[in-house]
């Protein structure tokens, strides 16, 4: 296993308090769940992303980014090299111009998705109520195109703005490329969001803020949120649900050490204390067999694997 700590004293020198060593990444992230990165850095603002750029590319050094892990599992083994955390930068929130029906805001991909929701709705602005309850931040939430049975991201995106780590701050309308269930193909490795740009509508207040909390409400009643997940494990198949074939199947409560597959809704792996990144992968493992061979059905992930190299694993779809 290559070693960084040769970077350390350059790291701490630009970033002070905001750069971390051989950190265990379970604690920042949604999962619990996460061995450890080499170096862990909070930069907050693109000068310092173009000093880890330069820094990285001269010394061969590997980047990975996360925001709070979503949707994210992190191997136990770690991440190697540099590990980007947008959670102590790139919150801003601003209205770029107005029209009689709607409204063009630009924000950072540290900004949380129920921040900006929130904000909307201070601001009489509509078309984010399909991310009610969903946790995360916006960067995250456009590389998966997050949302949920209401719509995604996608629906209001209009313009976003990527850090490549060879071309630097490139910025691409959202036609560009495709947007689809749980994907897109804008950001591949070493190319990252830092901003983007939605257009939203003009509404009352009062009743996106009812629908919010009606949406809010129907997501507590139907999922498991008082233990670690990722929400949703698998995609759904195309005229299937997961979660209603892994309860079929059998497999409620099927548990791997602390890993659990949820009670409540079947599509939710849950962290029930001290589950490793080993247990989840054995849930997912037993999962895809049991349903391809009693339905004929492969189940794709829809969390994020990533660990080991710093690359995203894409093993776990495999079957």
């Amino acid at each position: 296993m290559p070693s960084f700590s040769s970077q350390n004293e350059a790291f701490l020198a630009h970033f002070g308090g905001n750069v971390l060593f051989n950190e265990p990444l379970a604690p920042y992230l949604a999962y619990q769940i996460g061995g450890p990165a080499d170096i862990l850095v909070f930069p907050r603002n693109e000068t310092d992303l173009t000093w880890i750029q330069t820094r990285c590319r001269e010394h061969h050094i590997p980047v990975t980014v996360v925001g709070t892990g979503t949707n994210l599992l992190v191997l136990d083994e770690g991440i190697r090299g540099v590990v980007i955390s947008f959670t102590r930068g790139f919150r801003d929130i601003e209205i770029l111009s107005k029209t009689e029906t709607a409204t063009l805001v630009k924000c950072g991909a540290g900004v949380a998705k129920p921040d900006l929701l929130e904000w909307s709705m201070q601001h009489s602005l509509g078309g984010l109520e399909f991310s009610s309850g969903v946790p995360g931040t916006l960067g995250g939430g456009i590389f998966m195109n997050a949302g949920t049975k209401y719509g995604c991201y996608a629906d209001v995106l209009r313009e976003f703005t990527v850090f490549d780590l060879q071309e630097g701050l490139i910025r691409y309308p959202k036609e560009s490329f495709s947007f689809g269930y749980r994907q897109q193909n804008a950001l591949r490795a070493g190319r990252f969001v830092v901003s983007m740009i939605f257009e939203l509508k003009h509404a009352d207040p009062t009743a996106v803020r009812a629908e919010v909390n009606r949406i809010i409400a129907e997501r507590a009643e139907k999922q498991p949120l008082d233990f670690p997940s990722c929400g949703s494990t698998f995609k759904n198949p195309e005229g299937f649900s997961a979660g209603r074939l892994i309860e079929k199947a059998g497999l409620k409560g099927t548990r791997v050490g602390d890993a659990e597959i949820s009670l409540k809704h079947a599509n939710f792996f849950l962290n029930k204390g001290k589950a490793k990144a080993a247990d989840i992968l054995a849930l997912i493992d037993i999962t895809q067999r049991t349903v391809l061979e009693k339905f004929q059905v492969r189940l794709e992930c829809e969390v994020v694997v990533m660990g080991g190299d710093g690359k995203l694993s894409k093993v776990y779809n495999s079957h």
